[in-house]
């Protein structure tokens, strides 16, 4: 949104006809503002969130197979320093059923109080699953960074869930066997199965209101998703300043994260639950495989001159 609203700037500037019109996405759901007011939720959220509590759930069955010999299993989930997709992991069991701790950037546990919490949890309940924002302060990550200076937990020399793993199990814990982890990385925003049948419906009527303001409104808007003051959940969309959503960032509210850090409350449980949706989406299967829509590359005849990235200047 920020070079959405750079181009506007710039358009204005020179002169020329030019509408820019922005349109959310991203599964961090970190756009917008903490009151909920700019954006409810962004495009990608959603099926992140699906992928996540289904993730879970699977776990979970495994960890109790093999809790024997890998009592605590740690995974790291997207979102930088931004907890939403850590947090929705408990939507996989409302019910507080599952032995499950999540470590927000937010909440300001460390590696240490980690360490102690997971103790405690084999104590009582024998085995743990963790999960761990890729922000998480777990030490040095060695960090990359992409070409707006953001970190690329990705591509960075560690991982947030692998040394809270090597910690623990340098430290000790209290149940045999040793501690594993698992990075899904790109997975948990490009495996189509587990779209939320919502987000897909949401998404779509978005981009369809972004046209609508471009048309209607003119340039430097944001298309945006609003929650309608109704009992049972439905999706309301407006509009907002692009030089007010650009560069925002927003974080889970300290009212979400249970009093121990390592949880969410019961309205966080409110607010995402209705984002899952109900049943599969429609995907085409071919010889067992899914088939993907192939997109015809058409270009208009090339005006600018060769394009060089930066770094290669």
């Amino acid at each position: 949104m920020d070079t959405a609203d750079k181009i506007d700037k710039l358009a204005r500037m020179k002169g020329y006809d030019l509408v820019v019109t922005g349109i959310p996405k991203t599964i961090d759901n970190d756009v917008g503002d903490e009151e909920f007011k700019i954006i409810d939720h962004t495009p990608g959220y959603a099926s992140a969130a699906r992928y996540w509590a289904s993730l879970i759930q699977n776990t979970n069955e495994e960890n109790m197979g093999m809790c024997v010999s890998e009592p605590v299993t740690v995974l790291q989930a997207m979102g930088r320093k931004s907890g939403y997709i850590t947090a929705a992991s408990r939507l996989a069991d409302p019910q507080r059923h599952i032995p499950l701790q999540l470590y927000f950037a937010e909440s300001g546990n460390d590696i240490h109080t980690l360490a102690e919490n997971v103790n405690r949890a084999l104590l009582r309940e024998g085995r743990c699953i963790v999960v761990v924002n890729e922000g998480f302060d777990a030490g040095e990550l060695g960090e990359a960074r992409d070409g707006f200076g953001h970190v690329e937990y990705g591509a960075s020399k560690a991982t947030a869930a692998q040394l809270v793993a090597n910690h623990l199990n340098d430290v000790g814990i209290k149940a045999r066997g040793q501690v594993t982890c698992q990075v899904p990385g790109i997975l948990q925003r490009s495996t189509s199965i587990y779209r939320s049948k919502v987000d897909i419906k949401e998404a779509g009527e978005v981009g369809a209101h972004a046209v609508q303001i471009a048309m209607e409104s003119g340039s430097g808007y944001m298309a945006t998703i609003l929650r309608a003051k109704t009992s049972g959940y439905k999706a309301i969309y407006n509009k907002v300043n692009l030089r007010i959503v650009a560069n925002s960032e927003r974080f889970l509210p300290a009212s979400w994260i249970s009093a121990d850090g390592i949880d969410v409350t019961d309205d966080f449980i409110d607010y995402a639950m209705p984002l899952l949706g109900d049943g599969w989406p429609e995907i085409s299967v071919e010889s067992g495989l899914q088939r993907f829509a192939v997109i015809k590359k058409e270009f208009i005849e090339k005006k600018c001159s060769e394009y060089v990235p930066l770094r290669m200047r």
